[in-house]
């Protein structure tokens, strides 16, 4: 009798664990909880090459403010950006940037009214400081513009036959205003190409020798592509 009981038991334990087996087999699998969706929020860091074209006219300083010189030139530019940017309302992305380029932009000039000397002229360097504001268009892609507050540095010098007579170096700043692309690649890696117009105001250009050289008109036009690497937001 007791051997009949202690079966009896084992047999119902069975057929218990049977059918719970059975039960959760026939319940649906849960699916994995979806990825977050793409956002361009965060901050990013990383760097550019393009060209630069410098324009630079000089002008008398009193009327009728007569041409003295004008300085052109096409170089490469590159250096590198950083900034943050917010993804709100949607597919509306605002955002800010700092952004410093070194330029090869070296250019001279022989004109009549400065005979016998020349004219040579550098741009060392440019930077911004800009707000954005982009459009998601797709999740991995953005358009975007962008304007704000630009600087530079000009060194210059008259020379007679290769000789420095005199110098004057100075520091602009201005404006800039510009647009391009964006492409995620990755949620940590970005590419962008973009264009840029910089216009710097007026200045009265005094050499070291104390002499006025004339009143500094110059705008640069930049063509960047570049690539950004994200710091991505906690969720």
């Amino acid at each position: 009798m007791r051997r009949f009981a202690i079966a009896l038991l084992g047999t119902a334990a069975f057929s218990i664990g049977a059918a719970t087996f059975v039960s959760a087999a026939d319940m649906p699998l849960k699916a994995p909880p979806p990825p977050p969706a793409p956002t361009w929020t965060g901050c990013y860091l990383g760097g550019n090459v393009g060209a630069a074209l410098d324009h630079t006219y000089v002008h008398d300083e009193t009327p009728p403010f007569g041409p003295i010189a004008t300085l052109d030139d096409t170089n490469v530019a590159g250096g590198g950006q950083v900034g943050c940017d917010y993804q709100f309302a949607g597919n509306w992305v605002i955002g800010v940037q700092g952004m410093i380029d070194a330029t090869g932009s070296r250019a001279s000039t022989t004109s009549p009214v400065l005979a016998p000397l020349t004219l040579n002229g550098s741009v060392p360097w440019f930077a911004t400081v800009t707000g954005r504001l982009g459009f998601v268009v797709a999740p991995n892609w953005l358009l975007y513009t962008k304007g704000g507050g630009a600087w530079t540095r000009d060194n210059s010098n008259l020379t007679i036959g290769g000789t420095v007579v005199d110098t004057a170096n100075f520091n602009l700043n201005g404006w800039t205003a510009g647009g391009g692309a964006e492409w995620r690649v990755s949620p940590c890696v970005s590419l962008f190409v973009e264009y840029d117009y910089i216009g710097f105001n007026d200045k009265l250009v005094v050499s070291s020798g104390g002499g006025n050289l004339g009143v500094a008109q110059q705008q640069i036009q930049t063509v960047l592509v570049g690539l950004n690497l994200h710091m991505l937001p906690m969720h």
